[in-house]
């Protein structure tokens, strides 16, 4: 594992320029390794480093598209209304972390509650943010980090894991009010850790 890295993507890019100049890549395969990196790096700006750039130029040089990335990932209105309502509602703990909730069950839970936890980072103040979402087993949520503070050791604490900028848990048999309850329990012993440090 090494841990420099952005992404899976960035890795495979690196082991495809020690391949040499034997490698061709496809207009599909740049411009998707290109993604990858673009969105674990949300665009160039979280966990990026000189070979994180380096790789980009090598995709760009063998084709890889910004325009069609864009436009791939781009979100159609009613998912842009959903996510902001999310962020409406979320509530501030200790004046920088964000705490929201998804609260209509679907297939696209999941993913509005990833793009909300992203979006409330990039309001000026936050450090943190959790976002509660339903699952048919119960609830779960995802939390991002600046960096500032570890989502996931807090997350772990709920029998999830991930990354200290990114986490997730899942909470089986609980409503999305139990769900809170546990976040903000886990939330506010984080603190009070931090605080006795």
């Amino acid at each position: 594992l090494e841990t420099y890295a952005s992404s899976a993507s960035e890795l495979v890019t690196e082991l495809l320029q020690y391949l040499g100049d034997n490698v061709e890549l496809t207009f599909a395969e740049a411009t998707a390794l290109l993604a990858g990196i673009a969105v674990d790096t949300k665009n160039f700006s979280y966990q990026t480093g000189v070979r994180t750039f380096e790789a980009a130029a090598f995709l760009r040089r063998s084709g890889a598209d910004q325009d069609t990335i864009q436009r791939f990932l781009q979100d159609d209105w009613a998912t842009f209304i959903k996510r902001a309502e999310v962020i409406k509602g979320a509530e501030v703990l200790y004046d920088r972390v964000a705490l929201a909730m998804v609260t209509q069950q679907g297939e696209r839970a999941q993913l509005l509650a990833a793009q909300a936890a992203d979006a409330l980072l990039t309001i000026e103040g936050f450090a943190a943010s959790f976002v509660i979402y339903p699952t048919a087993e119960g609830a779960a949520v995802s939390a991002r980090s600046s960096g500032d503070i570890n989502v996931q050791v807090m997350l772990e604490e709920l029998g999830g894991g991930g990354h200290m900028t990114i986490a997730g848990a899942q909470l089986e048999g609980v409503t999305l009010a139990q769900a809170r309850e546990r976040v903000l329990e886990v939330i506010h012993d984080y603190f009070a850790e931090e605080a006795g440090k």
